[in-house]
């Protein structure tokens, strides 16, 4: 085995205590072991992978900490997560169907059918309470299939009922004309895995108008709309595409469509963060198996870019809401230099003003 390989499955090795506390915390029952080696496979197979994790390793203790955190497995087999590379960073890339188990494993569901929809099926809809009809040949390809019309998720509640969202292409495109890496780079998922990430965002727009969505699965797809860059990218978003993905009583106003609150739909890490980010030593320290990040300078907000000031407060909010000072730190640990100081800055103030009123 080569050394490279050797040094990123030690990033991993070095993580078992803090995972097996994230795993107890989040009642979850992935194994440390197993989804090391399975991690460890994947890293094996895919070079890139493991020149990334070494460039960007708390990018890779952060992916493999939502394994721990969502209690989904890397078991290629089971096809609900991976560990891939994505703009210079490792990131944890659930599935539609990890994200079904998820729902149903959060009790939120108990069965989940998600179909794409093409122009020569026979599609009747039959209203949000009943199974549409959906007639297709399976073995026909997408050319004879037709043009792409939408998505349709339905689920099964938890009292029994059938809930059926149908969500249509225009929305689809909208969702992915304004994600981040399709925004900027015009790649990712979007290219490799159309049909896949037509499904994901038909789910993460279908999941508003449940009457129940367990926290795990908001805390995947808050990942997956931030660290994965699947999100939106810009405040140029139409509302009436917000207000199907993030649920109408969410939206804001006209003139600024995208939540203020605890909504799961973010503005993407600031563009500077794309480039790769190598930690050193001075940088990024473990104490007692927590991340601390030391400072390398004072940074005002007058030298950094309205778009990191907005998010960085945003970050912060989010972190005194629901008590993730821990959180907060990783997730800005892969920030470059100059945001993540000035982010954590306001964080460590927030921190100890939350202590200073018993919160």
């Amino acid at each position: 085995m080569s050394e490279k390989f050797q040094n990123a499955v030690a990033i991993i090795a070095k993580q078992e205590m803090k995972f097996n506390e994230l795993v107890q915390a989040a009642n979850t029952d992935v194994v440390f072991k197993q989804e090391m080696l399975y991690a460890a496979q994947a890293m094996m197979n895919n070079d890139y992978l493991c020149s990334v994790a070494l460039s960007n390793p708390l990018s890779l203790r952060n992916a493999f900490s939502q394994v721990a955190a969502c209690g989904l497995t890397l078991n290629p087999a089971r096809g609900l997560c991976y560990l891939v590379p994505r703009d210079n960073q490792v990131v944890l890339d659930v599935s539609y169907k990890g994200m079904i188990k998820t729902a149903v494993n959060d009790g939120a569901i108990r069965d989940c059918i998600v179909e794409l929809v093409y122009t020569n099926d026979k599609f009747v809809y039959k209203g949000k309470r009943h199974s549409p009809v959906h007639e297709f040949d399976p073995f026909d390809t997408k050319e004879q299939r037709g043009e792409f019309r939408g998505v349709y998720v339905e689920v099964t509640l938890p009292d029994g009922r059938v809930h059926v969202e149908a969500v249509t292409s225009d929305e689809i495109n909208k969702a992915r004309d304004a994600s981040e890496l399709w925004k900027r780079k015009k790649k990712g998922p979007w290219v490799d895995f159309e049909d896949a990430m037509r499904k994901k965002t038909g789910i993460k727009i279908a999941k508003k108008y449940w009457p129940q969505v367990g926290e795990k699965l908001d805390t995947v797809i808050q990942y997956l709309n931030t660290t994965a860059g699947e999100g939106f990218g810009s405040q140029d978003v139409p509302v009436s595409v917000v207000e199907r993905y993030m649920g109408a009583a969410d939206v804001v106003g006209e003139a600024q469509p995208l939540p203020a609150s605890n909504e799961v739909v973010h503005e993407a890490v600031p563009e500077a963060a794309a480039d790769p980010v190598v930690q050193t030593p001075e940088e990024v320290v473990e104490v007692a198996g927590e991340l601390q990040v030391e400072p390398a300078a004072t940074v005002s907000e007058a030298d950094l870019p309205p778009k990191v000031v907005a998010k960085s407060k945003e970050v912060v909010k989010r972190a005194r809401q629901s008590g993730g000072w821990q959180a907060a730190v990783e997730y800005l640990s892969a920030w470059p230099v100059q945001h993540r100081e000035y982010a954590m800055g306001l964080l460590r103030a927030a921190q100890y003003e939350a202590a200073a009123d018993g919160e």
